[in-house]
Parts: C-alpha cells; sequence; structure tokens
C-alpha cells in the first residue's frame, strides 16, 4: 500500500505513487486516448457512453471528438443544456504540443473545469529528429500550465522538468497550485483541498463536500482514486457531522481507471 506524500493526510491509498507513465499520450485504450484533450466536461462524458461498451453503434460525429469546438458549433451545443454542456468548452486552446494530464472538476452549477496541460520545451534552433539524443534537442524537457475557464490566474510549483513526473510529483504539483481567488483559504492546505474549503464556507453537509472536486487523468489513471480518498478522509475528519465514506466517482473516470488496472 502506498502513503500520502503529504504527511498531513497520512491515508493508505493503494495506488502506486511511483507510476511514470512512457508518455504524456494517452495511447492505452481507445477510449483515452479519444477523450485526452476534449475540452468540453459534457462531450468528454458522453464519448464515454458511446465507447463503454468497446464498440460504437453509431458513427462519433466530428464535434463530439473535436478538442475544441468551432465558435458557432458551440453556441449552438451550450445552447442545448447550458448549465451541463458549457463546462469545459470555454477553456484556452492549446498550444502547439500540448496534451491535457490532469484536469480538476469543480461542482459548481455550472462545473469549473480546470486543466493541466504538458508539452515539449524545444532548444532554441532545434528540432525533433530521429537518431538525435533527447538531450541534444530538448524533447525530454517538459513545460506545463494550469489554465481555466474564467480567467483565473494559477501560480503552479514546477513549470518545467526533464522527463515526465512520476504520480507522486504529479501530486506535488497539484497540491502546491496557488490562486489569487482562494487566498482566504488556509495557506497550508493543499490546492484541492482550499477549493472545498472555500465551498464549506457556504455549504456545510459532508457528503456534498466530498463530491466538490473531482481530480482525474487519462495518463494517471490512478489519480481520481488517490484524491478521491483523500478528499473523503479530510472532509470526514476536518467537518463534524459527516457520516462515514461518501461511495463517489464518476463512470467515466471509474471505467478507465479499472482498464487500465486490468491491462498493467
Amino acid at each position: 500500500m502506498s502513503i500520502s506524500s503529504t504527511l498531513s493526510f497520512p491515508i493508505e491509498t493503494g495506488v502506486d505513487l511511483d507510476f511514470r507513465p512512457a508518455s504524456y499520450v494517452a495511447d492505452w485504450c481507445a477510449t483515452a486516448a479519444a477523450i485526452q484533450n476534449v475540452v468540453g466536461e459534457e462531450r468528454r462524458e458522453q464519448l464515454h457512453q458511446r465507447m463503454a461498451a468497446g464498440t460504437l453503434r453509431y458513427p462519433v460525429s466530428a464535434r463530439m471528438l473535436a478538442d475544441h469546438l468551432h465558435h458557432r458549433t458551440r453556441r449552438a451545443w451550450v445552447a442545448l443544456d447550458p448549465a451541463r454542456h458549457i463546462s469545459g468548452e470555454y477553456l484556452p486552446r492549446y498550444e502547439r504540443g500540448e496534451n491535457e494530464i490532469a484536469r480538476i472538476v469543480v461542482g459548481t452549477t455550472p462545473r469549473l473545469v480546470y486543466s493541466l496541460r504538458a508539452g515539449t520545451r524545444m532548444y532554441p534552433g532545434k528540432r525533433p529528429h530521429f537518431g538525435q539524443s533527447t538531450r541534444r534537442t530538448g524533447e525530454d524537457n517538459k513545460r506545463y500550465r494550469l489554465v481555466g475557464e474564467c480567467g483565473n490566474a494559477f501560480e503552479i510549483p514546477t513549470s518545467y522538468s526533464v522527463g515526465v513526473l512520476s504520480l507522486r510529483e504529479l501530486v506535488a504539483l497539484i497540491d502546491r497550485v496557488r490562486a489569487p481567488h482562494l487566498d482566504e483559504a488556509p495557506k497550508h492546505l493543499p490546492f484541492p483541498e482550499r477549493l472545498v474549503w472555500w465551498r464549506a464556507q457556504r455549504e456545510h453537509h459532508a457528503g456534498s463536500l466530498q463530491r466538490f472536486v473531482r481530480v482525474s487523468s487519462v495518463v494517471y489513471p490512478e489519480l481520481g482514486a488517490f484524491y478521491r480518498e483523500r478528499l473523503r478522509w479530510w472532509v470526514a475528519n476536518r467537518f463534524a457531522g459527516s457520516k462515514g465514506r461518501t461511495q463517489y466517482a464518476e463512470p467515466l473516470d471509474g471505467a478507465l481507471e479499472a482498464w487500465w488496472r486490468r491491462g498493467r
């Protein structure tokens, strides 16, 4: 059993915190590859529902698979159900070579989506070239940024790394994110717990607080399980009146996590 890398949360998680993916491209299953960079949360969920059985009865439209919708298509899509369809659709566009490696979904109405992205930081004047060492070209140098839909500014502790992060290193990066709109929260709290703390100033139902923040990744399929357990533990210990553990897992995250575990 693995132990949380944050000593303030000494919980057993049952996940491999030393797991390190081969790359930031989620190509280990068709569903993960299809949804990795789709910004809209509702479109991601619908894609999962269509692909969950492993076969498609009907073709998936280009609109569903697009990372970003054309502005006219997006306007029409959001108008169908603004409260659900708008979530994630207005995230900033990807920079060249970027992939989403984790996302944080906040259970407001509509839901807010924060996207953690990784790209390659090439050395000036260098281009990827077969046979050249990655040290010479800079292909191993990764850069990171966290973006949101509402113009929120985020400060992340690790803007660059050499090679891909382990799950433990990714957790440390997410935990140490800082955002001006959360300055009122206790400084010692990790970023996901600060989001829950913000909600707790307006709502005190433990079950709702345990479901308020969802962290997930198609590159690190056990990331969701780690934060689901940790946030559940923190709410139960921080707020009086919590009645046990709330069973909570998004169907999409749960299915991807199960598929990934079976394939390891």
